[in-house]
């Protein structure tokens, strides 16, 4: 009987070594497919490659991208010296008919550049429209929600609030800013019709 019971208890202590020895091998698994993760580059990414993706860069893009290739990536307000006015409206058209809401530097903003704290604000600004716009956009999907006809209310009263914000007023001074809200209101209304 005491045979059969350390035989049974051996038993037990063998199959409990296999199992964490399993759970190892498991681990291991897990660390491997969290190594094959695979990074996708852009075009953006090869502008100013890093040493890792150097050769990917060579192989995949041309290296000498041309100056709307560069600001269309960075942003650089400096490369517009550079790019034709032909090329100069395109961009500035593609940056007021982008619903995206991301905010880019202007061609203003280098003579009348635009504080730090105003770039906060239209970013902010930004993020209110389209908060605002998913809202309405799933106000429209489910119209007898009482609760998004409330939030509706709300959120609507607070997007006409924008305009009157004393940061409004601070920022107002600045060219440029007064022209960065009014292609970010050309976007909002826009948005909102669609």
């Amino acid at each position: 009987m005491k045979y059969i019971y350390v035989v049974f208890m051996l038993g037990l202590f063998l199959g409990s070594c296999q199992t964490k020895e399993a759970s190892k091998d498991e681990v291991k698994k897990e660390e491997v497919k969290e190594e094959a993760i695979v990074v996708v580059l852009t075009k953006c990414d090869c502008i100013d490659p890093s040493e890792v993706n150097k050769e990917w860069c060579q192989a995949n893009y041309k290296t000498d991208f041309t100056i709307e290739e560069k600001f269309e990536c960075t942003g650089d307000s400096s490369l517009l010296d550079t790019i034709p006015e032909v090329v100069k409206d395109s961009i500035r058209n593609d940056y007021e008919n982008d619903l995206t809401l991301e905010i880019k530097e202007i061609e203003e903003e280098k003579e009348d550049p635009i504080s730090e704290d105003c770039k906060l604000f239209l970013e902010e600004y930004a993020e209110a429209i389209k908060d605002f716009k998913h809202l309405v956009t799933k106000m429209e999907k489910n119209p007898t929600d009482i609760s998004l006809k409330i939030a509706y209310s709300s959120q609507s009263d607070d997007m006409e609030s924008w305009t009157s914000k004393p940061q409004m007023f601070q920022c107002s001074q600045t060219e440029s800013f007064k022209t960065q809200v009014e292609i970010l209101n050309t976007k909002k209304d826009k948005l909102l019709e669609n």
